[in-house]
């Protein structure tokens, strides 16, 4: 006969009894994985949602911070590459080496990176597809500054301490992965808390309630940005793999795998190191001809960009496939011999794991993605952005509502008082930042030497006066000034867009461009939301609730043989209520 029938409360019984502790263990211990992963940091993770959720819209950014771009045709003629190529080479006679971003509905303008046989970095030009010559903008950061800061946290327009920034990026990436993997963990009740908000309660429990529902809502976009972000930096954060397959007697040979990777031949890029400085200048290229083949090619694909380069053989071009025509990033290549124009190659790798790395990056970076997919995607982001800041400010508020259970006058703990005020001076500070920099590019003169610099000078001025506020004021009353003062700049950017530029909605609005107006409209919006916020903290007053004294205890009933898990019947997770021992 069974043990567990003979003695009830023998071996089996204890040992069931035993497991219930044991699995509660393993849950408190993911709680407190989870806490501290999202502390540690949990700011630095809040800006780079942000800014990568800006990164959204990164080419309307740039736009707009460039209105003397106003005005271009909205559709590129099919002879754009060749004004764009002739344009060029008045201007750098000794070209030896271009790559061409031709127009699309999102950059009107023909883009040009060039770079002559001093061997020296690329140089930008901006031109108008209509008549191919060059377009005198401001110089400006753009929206590139918000992608760069992103996943490489920079701070000059000359990109100092990048490899720096994407190792500190990736890991508050990694931090944040493994928070989402044990917050799944943490919460038993993840299904339930997806229909579960309760903000008429104030306090901690509304507070929880907005984690858990802006953590569960989109969890499956937080698990794939997170995960992908990580493998797009895979040679940096892990080249293990790659130094076992791509070993030589002098070291790794990275530019195989590169090579590899985008469908070249072993030994191309490192051939090109070097070539540009001794190269010849490159000649008027037949790129009507090459053009007129890759439509044939791809049918009604558009067309990307053309780059122009020597190599052994000659002048090669490339024409290149739109990135938003597919969804994996990476696009289809067509190789020419320059002075024929004839098609020598299409190159398209197509291995699993390549096509696979590449759904991942293309799901990162959403280039595929349409106006309305871009919005949709940029409301993920918002959501990704305010579950970070509700588990930060709810940290404070749960043990602030613990010591004011103690003491009603309790003194909040340095350790506490300075996330308080982390959270007012970098979170609440961060949307501040933004607002001024685009303030910034219309308020600063156009001819100011450093321009670019300048308005990052703006922009971490402004946030170091957001975390200055923060140290002084780290309660509601700091966050009301912080998100009135973003309010009041986001507000008023149309209006000081209209007094320095003619694209203002006056105009931008009847002609129904609404890639300016639409600009202007969502700063109008981000005005109205934060200042409602600031109101709503001015006029709201803290929920009383914490201060509740406890309820008595229940009287306590007869224990049964196998003891049930006391924290599953509770509304409220245990990691809720009571942190575990360290939090």
């Amino acid at each position: 006969m069974n043990d567990s029938v003979r003695n009830p409360g023998g071996p089996s019984t204890a040992a069931a009894a035993a497991a219930v502790p044991e699995r509660e263990g393993f849950r408190l211990a993911m709680s407190w994985v989870h806490t501290w992963a999202g502390l540690v940091l949990g700011w630095l993770l809040f800006a780079i949602f942000v800014t990568g959720t800006l990164s959204f819209f990164k080419n309307e950014f740039s736009l707009w911070m460039r209105p003397e771009m106003h005005g271009l045709p909205t559709t590129a003629s099919a002879d754009v590459a060749e004004r764009a190529q002739a344009a060029l080479h008045r201007q750098v006679p000794g070209v030896t080496q271009w790559i061409m971003r031709l127009p699309d509905e999102r950059q009107p303008a023909a883009s040009v990176l060039w770079r002559d046989g001093s061997g020296g970095r690329f140089q930008s030009l901006l031109m108008d597809p209509s008549t191919g010559e060059k377009i005198a903008t401001r110089d400006t950061v753009g929206g590139d500054f918000f992608y760069r800061f992103h996943f490489e946290l920079r701070t000059a327009h000359g990109g100092r301490w990048t490899i720096q920034g994407r190792w500190v990026v990736g890991v508050a990436t990694m931090l944040m992965f493994v928070a989402l993997l044990t917050g799944v963990v943490t919460h038993r009740r993840i299904f339930k808390d997806f229909f579960t908000f309760r903000p008429a309660k104030g306090g901690q429990r509304a507070w929880l309630d907005a984690h858990n529902v802006s953590g569960v809502l989109v969890l499956p976009f937080y698990l794939v940005i997170t995960f992908s972000g990580l493998m797009i930096f895979h040679t940096l954060y892990m080249p293990a793999g790659m130094q076992a397959a791509y070993a030589t007697p002098k070291g790794t040979d990275s530019q195989a795998y590169f090579a590899e990777m985008q469908g070249d031949e072993p030994g191309a890029r490192s051939a090109r190191r070097g070539r540009t400085a001794a190269a010849e200048p490159l000649p008027a290229l037949d790129l009507a001809t090459m053009v007129a083949t890759a439509h044939r090619t791809w049918g009604d694909a558009r067309i990307g960009g053309i780059s122009a380069r020597r190599d052994d053989s000659g002048t090669v071009v490339e024409i290149t496939r739109h990135d938003g025509d597919r969804l994996q990033y990476g696009p289809a290549r067509l190789r020419f011999d320059g002075a024929t124009a004839q098609p020598l190659a299409l190159i398209d790798p197509q291995t699993p794991a390549l096509k696979t790395f590449r759904v991942l990056y293309g799901l990162h970076l959403a280039r595929f993605a349409g106006p309305g997919m871009r919005w949709v995607l940029f409301g993920f982001g918002v959501m990704g952005s305010l579950m970070i800041a509700s588990g930060l400010v709810l940290w404070t508020v749960k043990r602030r509502a613990q010591a004011q259970r103690k003491a009603a006058d309790a003194r909040m703990p340095f350790g506490e008082r300075l996330v308080a005020s982390l959270n007012v001076g970098l979170m609440g500070g961060l949307p501040l930042a933004v607002a001024t920099i685009l303030a910034a590019n219309r308020l600063l003169p156009v001819g100011l030497p450093g321009r670019p610099d300048a308005e990052l000078a703006w922009f971490f001025g402004a946030w170091g006066v957001g975390l200055a506020v923060g140290i002084l004021r780290p309660d509601r009353r700091g966050w009301a000034l912080l998100l009135g003062a973003a309010g009041l700049l986001f507000a008023a950017l149309p209006v000081i867009n209209a007094a320095t530029t003619g694209t203002h909605l006056g105009v931008t609005l009847p002609a129904g461009e609404w890639m300016w107006a639409g600009m202007d409209l969502s700063f109008l919006a981000a005005g109205l939301v934060f200042g409602a916020l600031a109101r709503h903290l001015l006029r709201r007053r803290p929920a009383a609730a914490a201060a509740k004294p406890a309820p008595k205890a229940a009287r306590p009933a007869a224990a049964p043989a196998v003891p049930a898990a006391a924290p599953a019947a509770q509304s409220v997770p245990p990691s809720a209520t009571t942190p575990p021992r360290g939090a």
